[in-house]
Order: structure tokens, then sequence, then C-alpha cells
């Protein structure tokens, strides 16, 4: 009896979870159903009461629903349970329990990179560069950075004891801290990168990203911006509504953002812009690559599909599908394909080898290969956004691959080398302007401290390939000595595809001349860099 009233209770779970999907897409019951129903009971009972070893009933429960969406054979479908759910919601959310900074395992301890404003790492005085040195009393030397940010992370409203050497203090500082809600921003601070040219990075499309882009493109706009990179790189995607929402910050009202069809008609609609915006005059160039995907392609089709702006790069991921994630328990959810999405042009950009069974509609034509954009340029679709202008991403250049290959077994020392002397250049109180340039004695402190770990390099190679050394200390230095922004910008200093964006920019005045829709700007593109 406890057993059928076990199923009933998962049935009714799953019906009430899924809501109005059900509702729409409902048939009736037949026989042929309640027989199939009556066998999965029979073999949860069978196995629960004789199989040679003993498995709790709700175990089974929980293995058979797992069945049944692996079953799917569907990547983007699954069963989230437990820790599972946790980790896929702060994804979604970026919102989790801790202290609000971000560290790096390095130099033998978790190093302060920055903190969060408002956070309580910040009201407390963490700094960039502090090492933290114990957690709770326990000292942090060996530990990796997966373990630093879990004991970091906890409960809301518990506390955290953490042990702090800072540069310039003898004594190591004790610093309780209460875990509060933090909220990852899925957008980075904005900077500037040329005169009036702002550069915005969109890491992950989480809960309230459409809010910070709009914020960060405001707060640029006010001090001169003019035109716009956007930077959808390693952008994994997320939430469809944030990403629909991001969209409409850059198009005009009744422009169609996106096209779902799905099952159900809560999942066939298309979302199209409410609102005007409020940078019309901005020149806007996005930056994408394989792994831009998802919620990140919806924005990059849209601005595309309405000539809004210059997508650069490499061809996106291609992931054209929409999942719904239905909550069924405190800890429990399921995250099915519930759609397919489309660009406004009527693009579907999912890749053929990583097509979803039963989320293709019944009845289908060829189509297009090449759509036209809203002001009649040819768009491909399929497999990911293709950019209107093709890069490479950047690569080691050849005379300095035999220096990176040869220190890639040393990887945690040659790290640790840079940390600590960038750290104690902070400690002495060099004065550095943001274009500092790194100097052969720089790099040959660099080696010393190689060499006193026990990692020895040829010295040939080294002279020929030394810049890889050079390019990574700047950045090092940049972060702990002049913040995350100046390392931002050095960074988009040795950027190939960023550079090319950038001298696009300066050489187009319009939006129109950029997508070559002028007189005489019909092929725009320069030479990629060497």
């Amino acid at each position: 009896m406890r057993r059928k009233w076990f199923t009933a209770v998962l049935f009714s779970a799953i019906l009430l979870g899924s809501g109005a999907w059900f509702v729409q897409g409902s048939t009736p019951s037949d026989g042929q159903t309640y027989d199939q129903a009556r066998l999965l009971e029979s073999v949860i009972g069978l196995v629960a009461d004789y199989y040679v070893d003993s498995i709790g009933e709700g175990d089974l429960y929980q293995r058979a629903a797992r069945g049944v969406v692996e079953k799917l054979d569907d990547p983007y479908s699954v069963l989230l349970i437990g820790p599972e759910f946790r980790r896929a919601n702060e994804r979604s959310t970026g919102n989790y329990g801790g202290i609000g900074a971000q560290v790096d395992a390095r130099a033998g301890s978790i190093t302060v990179v920055a903190t969060l404003p408002d956070s309580p790492a910040e009201r407390a005085g963490l700094e960039t560069g502090d090492q933290i040195v114990a957690i709770d009393d326990e000292p942090t030397g060996s530990w990796n950075l997966r373990r630093a940010a879990t004991n970091l992370r906890g409960p809301i409203g518990t506390t955290v004891v953490l042990t702090v050497h800072r540069v310039g203090v003898l004594a190591p500082l004790t610093i309780p801290l209460t875990r509060e809600r933090i909220h990852r921003r899925g957008v980075k601070e904005g900077i500037f990168l040329d005169r009036g040219v702002g550069y915005v990075s969109y890491d992950f499309v989480s809960e309230n990203s459409a809010r910070e882009l709009s914020l960060e493109v405001a707060r640029l706009a006010a001090n001169g911006l003019h035109s716009l990179v956007l930077d959808l790189r390693g952008n994994p995607g997320g939430m469809r509504d944030e990403s629909v929402a991001a969209a409409d910050l850059f198009l005009d009202p009744g422009d169609t953002l996106l096209v779902t069809w799905g099952r159900g008609d809560a999942e066939s609609r298309d979302f199209v812009d409410g609102f005007p915006q409020p940078w019309p005059d901005l020149r806007i160039a996005v930056l994408v690559d394989r792994q831009s995907a998802s919620a990140a392609e919806i924005l990059a089709g849209a601005v595309q599909d309405h000539d809004r702006g210059l997508v650069v790069g490499q061809p996106t991921f291609g992931k054209g599908l929409v999942q719904t994630q239905f909550r069924l328990a405190e800890d429990v959810a399921l995250r099915i394909t519930t759609a397919r999405w489309f660009t406004p042009s009527g693009r579907s950009i999912q890749r053929a080898d990583a097509d979803v069974a039963g989320t293709r509609p019944s009845v289908t034509s060829p189509g297009p290969s090449v759509f036209l954009s809203s002001a009649g340029r040819n768009l491909q679709g399929g497999g990911g956004i293709v950019p209107d202008i093709e890069i490479p991403r950047d690569t080691i250049p050849e005379y300095e691959q035999p220096l990176a290959q040869a220190l890639m077994p040393h990887l945690s020392s040659y790290r640790d080398a840079l940390t600590s002397y960038a750290l104690e250049l902070k400690r002495a109180g060099t004065m550095l302007a943001e274009s500092f340039t790194v100097t052969l004695e720089m790099r040959r402190e660099i080696l010393r401290r190689l060499e006193d770990d026990g990692v020895f390099l040829d010295d040939e190679m080294v002279d020929v390939g030394g810049t890889f050394i050079d390019r990574h200390l700047g950045y090092e230095i940049a972060r702990y000595n002049l913040g995350l922004q100046a390392e931002m910008r050095r960074r988009a200093w040795d950027d190939g595809q960023l550079q090319h964006v950038l001298e696009l920019l300066r050489q187009h005045q319009t939006t129109e001349a950029l997508l070559g829709l002028e007189p005489g700007t019909g092929s725009h593109a320069i030479a990629p860099p060497g």
C-alpha cells in the first residue's frame, strides 16, 4: 500500500511541476499507458523485495527518474538533486552564501585578487594581495582553489575567521566575517580602451545581468562613450529572458528579438522589443568565439539580424535549444529541453551533430541556408552564429612556443614566481604607470625564482621567447599593484581580435559604414594581426 502511495505522489509531483506543459499537450489515457505504469511499479517492487543487494525504495525511484531523463538522449536535459541542484541554481542566478572575495591559489597561499562592492570582504577591509594563510585556524598552504572556495562559502549568517598576511604589516591579521548573500556579476565593470571606445566583458547570462549591462553602458555613456565593444567570448549562456532583455537595450520597439517553437503554446512565441533603446547612435561591435553559446548566441544573433552592430571573431558554439527548469521539491528540479529558438531572421543556429530528438517541428521544409538581415545582408544559418568578419583566436607565437612548452610541466612554480614577485613590488611601494615596461631585470628575477624552485630553462630558448614571460608578468604586476581594470587594459593591448575591432572602429564613423552598408564600404576588413 505504501509503495502505491509513493508512486501516486511521484506522478502527481511531475504533473504539478510541469504545469501548463502537461495541460496543453495532454492526451487521453489509454490502456497501454496504464499497463506501462503498472510495469514500472511492478519492476520497482520486485527489485525492492528480491534483488540480492538491498536497495532503498527511495533510491530506486530516484534511479528510475534519472533513467527516464537519461533515455531522452539529450545532453541538456537533467534531473538535479541535492548538490547538483544547488550548483546549477548558483550558475543560473549568480547567487551564493559567502564573503564576496575573488581569490586565487598562488605562491603557497590563498591570495585575494579583488573584493566585491559592499560585500563582507570589502567592509572588513580585505585588500588585493592579502594572503589568507588560514581559514578557521586551518592552514591553507597546501589548499587548491576549489577547497578554498568551498571553505569561504557557506550558509548565509554563518561566520568564518581568516588569518591574513598583508604587505607592510608584520603581524598576521585575524578577520572574522559573517557570510551574506553574494551575487556574482555576469557583466564585468566596463573600461575605456580608446577615446570614446568602451569595452564590456559579458561573461555569463545570469539573473540581473541585463540590468548590470545597462548600468555599465550608461556609466560609460556618461563619460563620452560613442562606440562599444561587447565581449561575449567564452560566455556559455544562461537565462533566456535575460539575454532577450539585453538585446532589448540595443534595438527598437517592434523589433523581433527571438522566436521559440515548442510543443506547448507557452513555448511557442515571438519575443518583441518593447522599449526605445537608450543609445541609438552607439556603434557596437560584438566579439564571439566557439565557446559563446546559448543565451549569448541569442544576443549576438539579434544584434546581427537587425544590423545593429558588427559581429567579429569565430563561429559560435551552436546551441539553439531552450531548457525549462521545473522545481519538484526543496532541492530537486527537472531541467528539460522544451523548445527550439530562432534568430529574428528565422535562423536556427543549432549544430547538426548536437541535435536533440523530439524537439523538431512535426512539419518542416528544408528552408534557406542563407537568410537576410533587416538591411538585406546575407546571413548564414546553421552551426552557430557566423561572424560578419572571421578572425582566428590568438595563439602563442611560434618563436615563444618552445619556452611555453618547457614551462608547462612547471606551471604551478611559474605562477607562484609571477605572483610572489608582483606582491614583492607592492610591498616595496614601487610606483608604476599603467603602461610600465617589463624590463630584462624583471624577467631575470622570475628565472631566478624558478631556479630556486628547481626549474632550469635553456638560455637560448629564453632569449628567443622571453616575451612570453614578460607578457604574463605584466598582467600579474598590473593586477596586484594597479587593479583589475589595469590588468584588463594590459591584456587588451595583446588581444589581436580586440585590436582588430578597435582599428575598424577608428576607420568607420557610423554603424552603416562599419557594416559595409554605406556606398564604397562594402569591403572593409583589414588584415588580421600576424
